[in-house]
C-alpha cells in the first residue's frame, strides 16, 4: 500500500496573523481587479478590501460582481465601482480606463486576472515597452 505525502501549504506553517498580506500597504487606494466575478479574483478582492483598499471590479458576469461589491461594501466598508467588461474585446481596457476617470479614481494597484492563454509562441516586447502604458 503505497502512502500518500501530505502537501504542506502555507496555513499549515504559519499562524494567520504571521501571514503575508496585500492590504495592508493599499489601505485607502484604489485597485482594480479584472476577472473579479470568481476565483481567484474574489480571492484578491475579499483579501484587499478587508485591509481598507477601494476597488473596481471588472469581469463579463455584472451580476455577480454587483453582488461581490455590495458584500465587500457592507462587511468592509470601502467602496467598490463595479464595470462589465469583456477582455477580449480589444476597446474593454479603454472602456474600463474611461470609466475610471469619469468617477475620477486613480488606480493605485493593478490585479490583472482575467485573459487567456495561448501554447504557441509569443512575441516577445521590446525593452521598456510596457514603460509607455504607465505615462
Amino acid at each position: 500500500m503505497q502512502t500518500r505525502q501530505k502537501n504542506i501549504f502555507p496555513e499549515d506553517i504559519l499562524s494567520h496573523q504571521e501571514k503575508p498580506s496585500l492590504s495592508g500597504e493599499w489601505f485607502g487606494k484604489w485597485a482594480l481587479i479584472t476577472g473579479a466575478s470568481a476565483g481567484i479574483g474574489v480571492a484578491f478582492a475579499e483579501e484587499l478590501a478587508s485591509g481598507g483598499t477601494k476597488l473596481v471590479l471588472t469581469a463579463r458576469r455584472k451580476d455577480r460582481l454587483e453582488a461581490l461589491a455590495r458584500r465587500l461594501t457592507e462587511t468592509c466598508k470601502v467602496s467598490a465601482e463595479v464595470f462589465s467588461a469583456d477582455l477580449a474585446d480589444p476597446s474593454a481596457p479603454e472602456k474600463i480606463f474611461a470609466f475610471t476617470k469619469e468617477k475620477g479614481i486613480a488606480i493605485d494597484l493593478l490585479i490583472n486576472n482575467a485573459g487567456f492563454g495561448h501554447t504557441a509562441n509569443s512575441p516577445r516586447l521590446k525593452n521598456n515597452a510596457c514603460s509607455t502604458w504607465y505615462t
